[in-house]
């Protein structure tokens, strides 16, 4: 079976001015865009609660078939009181004129003396739960203590349980916190605070992730004992102190259903030496490794060297010099969730993704800055369609205003098999 179409989402989603809503009082639509474009969900105000004071709406994280959107002040988030969960979307009728629209969930407030009101965006991932419906979990661990703290609520699914509205108003289904034992390693000298990066969905688990060391895996679905797993990067990855602006030059995701890491570095920064300084990209995959544990089906992973190269041959190939932008060291910006191969990067104002292993340019979009705006750092994120609005919506998708014109392929992009899907 084919996997089902995808989609680039931009993480800073558009809000609908008043007066438009007025005309048209969708809470959620979006125009779905043919990668390398990227989408962009329009959000009424009315989707949030209580007065918005200056708060934009903002992309949490992409599930099955559903969507975690939060309210926050700034491009950048690091913080939120809302979360909304936007599901049963819906295709129009006519996909040139009519947008694709969904229904919002307001997430039910945490409540208790020891729950956060607020919620650090990073930290809060959202993966399906084995009776159907959604889980959304947020972590919180620390250095300073030797309990970590997982924050869970799980969701009803309509179709499932016949409910009016996705969350149940019973206590049963509010908030609940589990105080777990820190995973973090304290035998090896190490010291730096946790600072949480991202969060992804795999392997029936939930990864949260720190780009300077480590991973911490948690199946979140066991109810009564869910074990937090500490992973490291692949070797010679960690770093003391976290860089500034990391997510350009690193990234963890799911592609082809393994779990990946990639970065930019020189060799030095890789072999513990100086003398040379080429810049490459390279790819590591995560193997699962079983370690007797109690039969939770809970591992290690274990890092396999999948590819590198120097981004000298990316700029000597024919394909980049097409493209006619200059030999710089690009921002990571995603990798394809289907072909691993694939990164996709950004450069000046252009989204352009490269057959790593090839060093063949096989997509850009050019002046795509307002899109993916780069300034974010972590500007998008894939999504997988739903079925409900798969079919046929994506092959329909028209240039957005100031991109007429510039989408193209480099020759050789249709033998590879990505970019049209």
């Amino acid at each position: 079976m084919a996997a089902p179409p995808w989609v680039i989402l931009r993480r800073c989603l558009g809000l609908v001015p008043a007066t438009a809503e007025a005309e048209r009082p969708v809470p959620i639509s979006v125009a779905l865009r043919e990668p390398p474009r990227v989408t962009v969900l329009d959000v009424s105000p009315s989707v949030h609660r209580g007065p918005r004071l200056g708060k934009l709406p903002y992309l949490v994280a992409t599930g099955p078939s559903v969507l975690l959107v939060c309210f926050s002040l700034g491009e950048v988030p690091t913080v939120t009181d809302d979360l909304v969960l936007v599901r049963s979307f819906v295709s129009p009728g006519d996909p040139l004129r009519q947008p694709t629209t969904g229904s919002p969930d307001l997430v039910p407030r945490r409540t208790g003396p020891s729950m956060p009101v607020s919620y650090t965006i990073r930290s809060v991932g959202l993966t399906s739960a084995l009776f159907g419906g959604y889980l959304i979990a947020e972590l919180q661990v620390t250095r300073s203590s030797d309990h970590a703290k997982l924050l869970r609520i799980f969701s009803l699914d309509e179709r499932w349980f016949g409910k009016a509205s996705l969350f149940s108003s019973d206590d049963q289904w509010n908030w609940t916190e589990k105080d777990l034992p820190s995973p973090l390693p304290t035998t090896d000298g190490r010291v730096q605070e946790w600072s949480p990066s991202g969060v992804v969905d795999h392997d029936k688990k939930l990864w949260w992730f720190d780009l300077s060391w480590g991973l911490i895996s948690c199946d979140p679905n066991i109810i009564d004992d869910p074990i937090l797993r500490f992973h490291d990067l692949p070797p010679g990855r960690y770093l003391v102190e976290p860089r500034p602006f990391i997510h350009t030059i690193r990234c963890i995701c799911v592609s082809d259903n393994m779990l990946r890491y990639v970065d930019i570095a020189r060799d030095h920064d890789v072999d513990g030496f100086s003398a040379a300084v080429e810049e490459k990209v390279a790819m590591w995959t995560g193997i699962p490794i079983s370690d007797g544990g109690g039969g939770d089906g809970d591992h290690s992973i274990r890092w396999y060297h999948t590819y590198e190269m120097s981004f000298k041959e990316i700029w000597n190939d024919a394909s980049y010099r097409e493209t006619q932008l200059p030999a710089l060291i690009p921002e990571i910006v995603l990798v394809h969730p289907r072909h691993p191969n694939v990164v996709y990067f950004f450069l000046g104002r252009s989204l352009f993704a490269v057959d790593v292993p090839a060093h063949r340019v096989v997509w850009i979009v050019k002046d795509a800055h307002k899109l993916v705006a780069p300034g974010c750092r972590r500007c998008v994120l894939p999504w997988d369609l739903p079925a409900s609005i798969a079919n046929g919506i994506v092959d329909a998708v028209v240039p957005a205003e100031g991109e007429s014109g510039s989408s193209s392929t480099t020759p050789g992009a249709s033998s590879s098999g990505v970019g049209h899907e």
